[in-house]
Parts: structure tokens; C-alpha cells; sequence
């Protein structure tokens, strides 16, 4: 039996809403100089992100005080207990807007406090619930269905990989107001790198194991693909600004090598975006993949990749690489609209606070 409440069956994965939009902002920024609209757009993005950052954060917090055990649950699900690192990756997000689109409003000073707050609770949270899930896959003694085991299994990872989104640009502001802070920084980052790094390419190997041996995923399950497509954007995104940034330090004289690596494993990206486009062309023959709040793994995903395409642009000058940035901009303003309009619908409709409830024998447990 489905029941509908708000507060009781909101799903962690909410939190990809923001990440989604705060990167599609962040997106926008960048093209301030060639398109003259770009800077409002992102200013209204960012706007909205900032919004439902908190419409989410409120209920989430209430959900754990009032609806535990429902919490819990999701915590012990194996797809759904990988989405709760999204809070923290949201709240990198929304640092990184503070620093790019609202820093001229802000001030400098305020700027940098507030991002270094954000980055900070970024980490502590990327940490508990990266070790949490991790662990989770090594202690359950049954072992995993083929059904469950997709990419979601990668979040960890990834969330790992992108708190540099904000390390890199709070190492750049601490030179201006607490240039000790410099060398601590730029190490934990690359910390944080080395563990969403090589996670990544355990976790993603039993993924294509599983993929060999068995069928596809369950067809609600397809957007999950985007989430490897996050890992390829997001490491092309911390070489180049670890790089830079360990070059400003003076730790290292040149980023040429790095340069070329981001390049190599941006070229990745290409088969990625393709395998997923056939495995959807795949299931839209069959029937279509029903909406659900796991379409937004289509977007943040896309907006990392987009945004290491625009900073692959600045290094590789060449119509391809600005083209190829211009396509994927234009893909995902116009797969947002799609997901936001649907998610509107959803939430509206309360379609996405759908679920179970726990049987009160099992409560008193």
C-alpha cells in the first residue's frame, strides 16, 4: 500500500535538483562575454538554486527529527541510500554560486567566509556518507542483486571529486585573506581527489562486470548512466584547477602534463555521452523510460562535463572544442527545462512523495 506525505517519502536524491540548476548557473556565467543575456540567466538560476536549496534543506532536517525511521530506511536501501551524499554535494554547489555569480554583490571578505562555511560542511558531510556507503557494500552479507548494482553505486565517488569544485576556488580567495591557509587547502583536495579518484575505478569495474554478465539495469533505472558521466567532467574539472592551483603555490612550475591528461580523459567523456544516448534510444523503442526524480542524474552530470569542456576550450583553442561546449550548453538548458517541468508536475501532483509505510511491528523493533 502507497501513501502520499511531503515530508515523510522525500526522497534524498531531491538535493540533485539543486546541484543541477547551480551548475546549469554556473554554466551561464561563463558565457557572459559571449552572449549578453548569459549573466541574467544565471543570475536567475542561481536564484532558484538558492531557493530550493532551502525549500529541501528545511523538510530534510525535519524528516530526521520527526520521521527517523523512514530515514533509516532509505539509509539501509541499496540504490537509495547512495543519493544522501547529494545534501553535502548541494551545498558545494550552492558555494561555488556564492563565490562565481553573487561575489561581486557580497564583497569579497563575506564571499570568502561564506564558501569556506560551505566547503567545510561540504567535506565533513562527503566524508560520513562516502565512508558510510562504502562500507555498507563490504558489510552486507547477502550480496547484491543485479537490479540494484548501476551507477548510483559511483555517488560516492563522485562527491568525493567534487568538493574541488569549491576547494580550488576557496584556495584561490585564501591567498588574499589567509595565505597560511594555501597549503593546507590545496592538500586536502587533493585528498579528496585521490579517494574519489581510485573509488571511482573500483567501483565503476564491478559495475561493467555486472553490466557483462547481466542484463540491463530495470528501465527506471537508465538515468543512473549519467552518474559516470559526473566522474569523467568532474576529475577533468580538478586536474586543471589542482594543477593551477598547486602552480600559484609554486609547487609545481608547469600544468602542461596536466593539461594534457584532463584533455585525454575529457576525450572519454565522447564515448560516455554516446553508450548513454543508445542505452536510451534503446529503452524509448521499448516503451520509454518513466519520469522519476532519478532524471536529474541526467543533469548534473552533464553540467560537469560542460563545464570541463568550457575550461578545455580556454586551453585548447579550436572550433571543436567550442562547438562541442556550445552543443552540450544547449542540450542541457533544454533537458533541464524538460526534468524541471516534469518535477514541477510530480511535486505538484504529489506523484514524488510517494511511498510505503513502515508497519509499526517493525517500528517497535
Amino acid at each position: 500500500m502507497y501513501e502520499r506525505h511531503t515530508i515523510k517519502y522525500l526522497a534524498p536524491g531531491w538535493f540533485a535538483v539543486i546541484m543541477g540548476t547551480g551548475g546549469l548557473a554556473n554554466i551561464l556565467n561563463r558565457w557572459q562575454t559571449v552572449f549578453s543575456s548569459a549573466y541574467l540567466l544565471s543570475l536567475l538560476f542561481a536564484s532558484l538554486a538558492g531557493l530550493l536549496y532551502f525549500l529541501i534543506l528545511v523538510p530534510w532536517i525535519i524528516r530526521w527529527i520527526s520521521f527517523y525511521e523512514y530515514s533509516l530506511r532509505d539509509l539501509h536501501h541499496p540504490v537509495t541510500s547512495n543519493f544522501f551524499v547529494t545534501m553535502p554535494v548541494a551545498t558545494i554547489i550552492m558555494g561555488t554560486n556564492i563565490v562565481t555569480i553573487w561575489g561581486d554583490y557580497l564583497g569579497s571578505w563575506l564571499t570568502f567566509r561564506l564558501a569556506t562555511l560551505a566547503w567545510v560542511i561540504g567535506i565533513v558531510g562527503v566524508i560520513f556518507f562516502s565512508f558510510y556507503s562504502t562500507f555498507r557494500l563490504m558489510q552486507v552479507e547477502a550480496a547484491p542483486q543485479p537490479e540494484t548494482t548501476n551507477f548510483s553505486w559511483i555517488m560516492a565517488p563522485i562527491a568525493n571529486m567534487a568538493t574541488l569544485l569549491l576547494g580550488n576556488l576557496v584556495l584561490s580567495l585564501s591567498i588574499n585573506f589567509e595565505p597560511t591557509w594555501g597549503m593546507s587547502i590545496l592538500i586536502v583536495n587533493i585528498i579528496m581527489f585521490g579517494i574519489g579518484l581510485f573509488l571511482f575505478l573500483f567501483i565503476s569495474s564491478v559495475i561493467f562486470v555486472r553490466l557483462v554478465h547481466h542484463p540491463l539495469p530495470p528501465v527506471e533505472l537508465t538515468p543512473s548512466f549519467g552518474i559516470l558521466l559526473s566522474a569523467v567532467g568532474l576529475a577533468v574539472i580538478a586536474i586543471i584547477d589542482t594543477a593551477r592551483s598547486a602552480q600559484t603555490l609554486g609547487v609545481v612550475g608547469t600544468v602542461d602534463f596536466a593539461y594534457l591528461g584532463a584533455a585525454i580523459i575529457w576525450g572519454f567523456g565522447f564515448w560516455v555521452i554516446g553508450i548513454i544516448g543508445i542505452i536510451a534510444f534503446y529503452h524509448m523503442q521499448r516503451g520509454g523510460i518513466p519520469f522519476n526524480l532519478g532524471w536529474w542524474a541526467f543533469i548534473f552530470p552533464l553540467a560537469a562535463y560542460t563545464i570541463a569542456s568550457q575550461k578545455i576550450t580556454t586551453i585548447f583553442l579550436t572550433p571543436i572544442t567550442y562547438w562541442v561546449s556550445v552543443i552540450l550548453t544547449i542540450l542541457l538548458v533544454l533537458l533541464w527545462i524538460y526534468v524541471f517541468i516534469n518535477t514541477l508536475k510530480g511535486g505538484l501532483s504529489g506523484n514524488l512523495f510517494m511511498g510505503s509505510p513502515i508497519p509499526q511491528t517493525s517500528k517497535k523493533r
